[in-house]
């Protein structure tokens, strides 16, 4: 592929339940150009073959990654190889909705000054259905967001889907790309570092599907709640200090209060015992304006009720 304008990054490792319907949404997508980085970390279930057979139909480069441990590693393997100034993140069992390459690429025309590009996604089940909505609080209009009012909201609660980003990739690499030992929140962390260097321009089109399922890695990952708290609150240390010093108390008490709660929500689904009073006093506390914050940046009702649809029809329980 010469000159690409947008480089996809799939971090591939046995997906072949799901590659395939991912690989799909990539065809027609529009007249850019893009390119696709696969990089397969030693596949073993067929998942080599789906990415061989689509790269008669898709401009795919497949990188091997043998050596790699997580996909935080595979991704950033893939931001060292990619060739586009734009970047952007597709995992093995999410999907893109048609004209998403044109929108998004008209977004970063539109507003050249920003450093991610964004826009909500649909909740998704194995059955490709969709449930209900995943994103920030950022409005029903497309506009310029300034960095620090995005950082705001955002290190509050991770509401980014992973396939709803466009980024620089000389800034992410800048940046030093995804932390690999951030198991559950290395997207969350290159989020707000992203934010923290400059605007983000914002679209309320769902252009992206992210999907749920009882096997993901964000759900089977959070069942150590001790390692689980630990990585909700590294991004939170890591960033608050970038907003103004006015700020830091009252988004740090937001944050604080909102990793207690999906600590508490993790237990109960994995049936391990847990009290709801410690969340309960840090949301108490935050007053009554605090609240009105914290159900506006958690997005706790529109994150939680698909997931608990999705899950209870996987599994038959209820968390």
């Amino acid at each position: 592929m010469t000159d690409p304008a947008l480089s996809v990054i799939i971090p591939v490792y046995n997906g072949v339940a799901t590659l395939a319907a991912t690989l799909d949404s990539l065809i027609d997508q529009g007249d850019r150009a893009i390119e696709i980085l696969a990089v397969d970390q030693a596949s073993s279930d067929g998942s080599r073959a789906i990415l061989e057979d689509f790269a008669t139909r898709l401009p795919i480069r497949i990188i091997d990654a043998p050596n790699s441990k997580n996909w935080m590693e595979n991704t950033n393997i893939g931001l060292q190889a990619a060739a586009a100034p734009l970047v952007t993140m597709l995992h093995q069992d999410d999907v893109w909705l048609p004209g998403r390459v044109d929108v998004m690429l008209g977004l970063a025309d539109k507003y050249p000054s920003a450093q991610l590009w964004l826009h909500p996604a649909w909740f998704m089940d194995s059955e490709n259905r969709f449930s209900g909505t995943f994103g920030p609080a950022f409005g029903k209009h497309e506009r310029l967001i300034k960095g620090r009012d995005a950082l705001l909201s955002l290190i509050v609660q991770n509401s980014i889907a992973i396939p709803s980003a466009i980024f620089r990739r000389d800034t992410a690499l800048k940046l030093c790309g995804l932390s690999p030992e951030l198991w559950y929140t290395a997207d969350w962390d290159f989020w707000l570092k992203l934010v923290a260097a400059g605007p983000v321009a914002w679209t309320p089109q769902k252009l992206a599907a992210f999907r749920i399922h009882e096997n993901s890695q964000t759900v089977q990952g959070s069942r150590d709640m001790k390692d689980f708290e630990s990585q909700l609150s590294i991004p939170l240390e890591r960033h608050v200090n970038s907003l103004p010093a006015a700020q830091i108390a009252r988004a740090k008490a937001l944050a604080e209060a909102s990793n207690c709660l999906n600590v508490y929500l993790a237990a109960r689904y994995h049936k391990q015992p847990a009290s709801v009073l410690p969340f309960v006093g840090k949301f108490l506390r935050l007053g009554p304006f605090g609240f009105v914050a914290f159900f506006k940046n958690t997005r706790i009702i529109s994150r939680l009720l698909p997931r608990l649809r999705i899950l209870k029809k996987g599994s038959g329980r209820v968390a």
